[in-house]
């Protein structure tokens, strides 16, 4: 089952895009290639794990993070007996904080009972759903579940107010930085010109941060 990105014209969005809003119009013409990659072999759990890892941290640094994760088992994943049989000391030694080892506890605990819904299951779900299902989850807040929303199950339209890399992303095209808008304004914003395609646009966000 392709997802809303994976289906989606960016060309004809782009355009959607540059009409709508002449900042990210100006943005776009220097902007890379639009390559977001729905990994569509992640689990919603290793997915979820991921996200968990990903809070306040860059990506490259989450993302050696995982792989070191990954390795501590069989390289390509991460599974809740792997959890289960790994000693604090263990996840503390390859970049885990004990917070977020107690979040990755909680995460599996859901799992294993059966609490966890299945991708096929998410993919019935409204946004919002979803949001108050995983939300339950300790240490699984709102900015977690959209990145999940976003990276796993592909969702056109979202974009969050509590990621300080859109917040300064959108600053730069708006040219504020490094004055940074609150929450509440960006959101008005994306709502205002990026709606129905504020992932695309937080995509985007996201590569202009990565030039300062």
């Amino acid at each position: 089952m392709k997802s809303q990105i994976e289906k989606a014209n960016i060309e004809k969005i782009k355009n959607y895009l540059s009409k709508k809003d002449k900042n990210m119009a100006n943005f776009l013409k220097i902007a890379p290639e639009f390559n977001l990659k729905i990994n569509t072999f992640t689990t919603v759990y290793q997915a979820l794990i991921e996200s968990i890892i990903s809070q306040q941290l860059s990506g490259k640094s989450a993302s050696a993070i995982y792989r070191r994760l990954c390795s501590l088992f069989n390289g390509n994943s991460v599974r809740p007996l792997d959890i289960l049989r790994a000693d604090d000391d263990e996840l503390r030694s390859i970049g885990v904080s004990r917070p977020k080892i107690s979040y990755i506890r909680s995460l599996t605990d859901y799992e294993i009972s059966g609490k966890l819904p299945t991708i096929q299951q998410l993919h019935k779900m409204e946004n919002e759903e979803i949001i108050d299902n995983l939300s339950q989850i300790k240490g699984i807040g709102q900015w977690t579940v959209e990145m999940l929303l976003i990276f796993r199950l592909g969702r056109i339209d979202i974009i969050s107010g509590k990621d300080l890399g859109l917040l300064k992303g959108f600053a730069i095209i708006t040219g504020t930085y490094p004055n940074l808008p609150t929450s509440e304004k960006m959101l008005e914003y994306a709502e205002k010109y990026w709606k129905p395609y504020r992932s695309i646009a937080s995509w985007y966000l996201w590569r202009a941060c990565e030039g300062i």
